[in-house]
């Protein structure tokens, strides 16, 4: 289950991937076409926010809102889940 899920972007492969911003952790997680979800990356920093797509779909930018760093995470997405 996702826990306060507050930022969503459509994948290339028509995946969505979401951003929680919950208590404790923090988990990016994508939800497959046929409703599977699998986690992505998680932090106990901060929320994860902010989720975008480079044009060419092959880095995903997300932000941690605190320190307020933006990582940039290549695939292969054709695997997510």
């Amino acid at each position: 289950a996702m826990e306060r899920c507050d930022n969503i972007v459509a994948a290339p492969t028509g995946h969505l991937v979401v951003c929680e911003d919950g208590g404790g952790d923090n988990f990016l997680r994508a939800l497959s076409p046929d409703g599977r979800i699998a986690p992505l990356a998680r932090t106990s920093l901060s929320e994860l926010c902010g989720a975008c797509f480079s044009p060419d779909g092959t880095t995903l930018f997300v932000n941690i809102q605190v320190p307020g760093i933006t990582l940039a995470i290549t695939g292969p997405w054709a695997q997510m889940t």
